[in-house]
């Protein structure tokens, strides 16, 4: 049966979900920046089946008129994209397991607004902490080449395509009690290594890398093993 999706935040990712889901044969409608603002703007009562929150933080904006705001509205699946900042600076092997230990204004403003949707809608609800992204134009080695000093070359790499983040989130919205998961790839090669081999795919300067600690920090699933098993870019190697 066909569904209707609501995606707030029709961006880099909102959009390449629309377009899937075009391609899948389901609906969707779905709000940009750029003409719905947030905090000033009502919500949109549009029927979805699915809704999916892809806004930034809104760290100017409580995380409780955010929700509420939601709730007045929503009558449907929720997912909601969170990122693995709510686990700062956690050491080794991480999962939906772990305490969280928000370090950055916005990822308080994150731990927040999950705990809230939580008490708000419980098992409508998905938080997918997604890592740093990958695909299309997008890469963090961009950025790194342009710096003069790169510290975290020894930290293990902790990213997720986007075909396979919308892929998760697809999975979850057929899938009955996944309160969190992890969206990370199972790959974690040091960042130098990764990024050098990137740079020179891209034919960009490499990242200058100078002094910095070791790091163990993994960010990994319990619940993808079952959830998504069929990977698109599981080693993170093309765009």
């Amino acid at each position: 049966m066909n569904k209707t999706w609501g995606i707030v935040g029709l961006g880099w990712l909102g959009s390449e979900l629309a377009t899937k889901l075009k391609k899948l044969g389901d609906n969707s409608w779905g709000t940009r920046s750029n003409v719905f603002n947030f905090q000033t703007d009502q919500f949109p009562e549009t029927f979805c089946d699915v809704l999916f929150l892809n806004t930034p933080p809104l760290p100017q904006m409580s995380p409780e008129v955010y929700v509420q705001k939601i709730y007045k509205a929503a009558r449907a699946k929720i997912i909601f994209i969170s990122s693995t900042s709510v686990y700062g600076a956690s050491e080794g092997l991480i999962t939906e397991s772990s305490m969280v230990a928000p370090q950055t204004e916005s990822a308080r403003w994150l731990v927040d607004v999950e705990l809230l949707l939580r008490q708000k809608f419980n098992e409508d609800l998905t938080i997918v902490r997604a890592g740093g992204l990958i695909g299309g134009e997008r890469h963090p080695v961009f950025h790194l080449s342009r710096k003069k000093e790169v510290t975290t070359g020894k930290h293990l790499v902790n990213l997720i395509h986007r075909s396979d983040l919308i892929g998760i989130c697809l999975s979850a919205s057929k899938a009955s009690n996944i309160p969190l998961v992890n969206a990370v790839a199972p790959f974690h090669p040091k960042k130098e290594e990764y990024y050098n081999q990137w740079a020179t795919q891209l034919n960009v300067p490499k990242p200058i890398y100078t002094g910095g600690t070791e790091s163990n920090r993994q960010i990994d699933s319990e619940i993808l093993p079952l959830l998504y098993p069929h990977w698109i870019c599981p080693k993170l190697d093309f765009l």
